[in-house]
């Protein structure tokens, strides 16, 4: 078998299949990345294998999640929001006004500018992916370590075929921008420093909100409470979200917690790094428990279910 065009890639890499189209195996461990291109018309197809991506659609936020496909124009100068610091997936970036006449697109009959209006003229398509669509995605991250170039075009093919199949149905949660953008700076604040304790009636006054308020807020961007998932997300230097990792990185996600129950999220702290030299997260202490002085905390279990109830009143338009 030849070998002479089999390129190494790793998680995080771009791949340039041709003037205006790359592929990117995305794995990002931080609430805000920026966009990994500065193309004045950055249309973006998502392809979620876990996580999340809150994407801004008028005066709501889309909000992607795994096992869903969504299509965009990422906004100019705004960063990507990733609710809970983790996302990992398959990325296909297009220019549509870059795209050449002889690009393997237009020669396969995908005129980008067309399917550009057809996904994106109501705004933020999002639907679930069918299994199709993951069995590609799935195959390609499989083999991205040694994929050739023309393998990698043969799946940006497939996968934009595949989804032009699927019913033209926009199927995701929506969140009004006020959620979303209270929970992004609620985030930014407990990861500044992760020492430091925020209970959540701290975080809800500084909104100017209730704690049951909050606490609804974070159920619906974050599908839990607060709970910073990623070692990385504490470093005082922004992370280069869209480079290769280091070596011997491999496919290991680093800062790996268990999931915290819903509306009772845990208050975290770093540990000593592992073996790998990767700090870690552990959880202290339910959030429930740790409330300033003189909150009043659900202690029965009646009480405990009454608060769920409350929280779970308004569910995330959809």
């Amino acid at each position: 078998m030849k070998t002479d065009n089999l390129i190494p890639a790793a998680p995080l890499d771009r791949r340039e299949l041709a003037p205006g189209v790359q592929l990117c195996f995305t794995r990002l461990d931080a609430p805000l990345c920026p966009p990994p291109l500065d193309w004045p018309r950055l249309l973006v197809f998502d392809f979620c294998r876990s996580g999340r991506r809150a994407i801004p659609d008028g005066a709501q936020y889309a909000i992607v999640t795994e096992g869903h496909a969504a299509v965009s124009f990422a906004v100019p100068g705004a960063d990507f929001y990733l609710p809970g610091s983790q996302y990992e997936a398959l990325q296909l970036f297009i220019d549509p006004d870059a795209v050449q006449a002889d690009s393997f697109l237009t020669l396969m009959g995908l005129e980008i500018g067309g399917i550009a209006d057809y996904f994106c003229r109501g705004g933020v398509h999002c639907c679930p992916m069918s299994d199709a669509i993951t069995a590609i995605a799935d195959d390609v991250w499989d083999d991205a370590a040694y994929a050739a170039p023309g393998e990698l075009r043969y799946a940006a093919v497939r996968l934009l075929y595949e989804l032009l199949r699927l019913p033209d149905e926009a199927d995701t949660a929506r969140c009004p921008a006020r959620q979303v953008e209270c929970v992004r700076e609620a985030e930014t604040l407990v990861l500044q420093d992760l020492s430091v304790r925020r209970p959540a009636r701290e975080l809800a006054d500084h909104f100017g909100l209730s704690e049951s308020g909050f606490k609804l807020y974070c159920q619906n961007v974050l599908g839990e409470g607060i709970s910073p998932t990623s070692a990385a997300a504490g470093l005082k230097e922004p992370p280069s979200c869209y480079a290769r990792p280091p070596a011997g990185a491999g496919h290991r996600r680093p800062g790996r917690l268990r999931e915290p129950g819903p509306l009772c999220p845990g208050v975290l702290r770093p540990v000593p790094p592992d073996s790998a030299g990767i700090p870690a997260l552990v959880e202290v202490a339910p959030l429930a428990t740790s409330l300033a002085e003189g909150g009043k905390k659900a202690t029965t279990r009646k009480e405990r279910k009454i608060e769920q109830h409350h929280a779970l009143d308004f569910p995330c338009h959809s």
